[in-house]
């Protein structure tokens, strides 16, 4: 009875010694894809000057239709047509600022003034966006590809940018940017020198 106990104990431990290597080898795998991702997304990283003043959440849901044409021989040829509708939700972070590559600065030390050339109007920097598709409608003879998908992706991508377009970030943004502006004046003046901006742009008045 002992032999028989300690022989079931004997299988039993060597079943779970299994399923622990393997959920370890399992494990494993899927850590090093998860590595070789990561390493390629480090491939993206590039120096960048760029001064976020403002971001905004932009959210919009959209309709589109594609149709496609078909002649069946019936026997005699017709013509039909199939549609393919997809609702989708759009959800994405707005960031509007500065894109500061062509700044520049210089300093007249004897006429104690500071310069800045090439002050940028506001942009959107960047969007990002995730997508729900709320309704996928095809047909036999039109159904949605891959090619499909990154068509809806780009779309709402430059829906979200149109969106941040109309509304009031970009005043926001180049009321933050006056803002920096003036705070850079008020150290200027506070370290004996005056701040002049070129090419027009009204220079705000330093806080008091």
């Amino acid at each position: 009875m002992n032999r028989i106990v300690l022989t079931l104990l004997v299988v039993a431990l060597s079943f779970l010694l299994g399923v622990a290597a393997l959920s370890l080898w399992q494990s494993h795998r899927q850590e090093q894809r998860v590595q070789e991702e990561a390493t390629i997304l480090l491939e993206r990283v590039r120096n960048v000057m760029k001064l976020v003043t403002v971001e905004g959440d932009v959210s919009e849901i959209f309709h589109t239709t594609s149709s496609r044409n078909v002649t069946l021989y019936l026997p005699l040829p017709s013509q039909f047509s199939f549609d393919k509708k997809a609702t989708v939700e759009v959800r994405g972070t707005v960031l509007v600022g500065y894109d500061l590559e062509q700044l520049d600065v210089s300093l007249d030390p004897d006429r104690r003034v500071m310069t800045i050339r090439n002050l940028p109007e506001p942009e959107i920097l960047a969007i990002d966006h995730d997508l729900v598709y709320r309704n996928l409608d095809e047909s036999w003879f039109n159904t949605f590809s891959a090619e499909d998908y990154s068509r809806l992706n780009r779309r709402a991508k430059e829906r979200l940018h149109d969106a941040a377009l109309k509304s009031e970030l970009m005043a926001r943004a180049r009321e933050q940017g006056n803002s920096v502006i003036a705070g850079i004046a008020y150290l200027a003046g506070a370290a004996g020198y005056e701040l002049v901006v070129e090419e027009g742009t009204p220079l705000p008045e330093p806080a008091g």
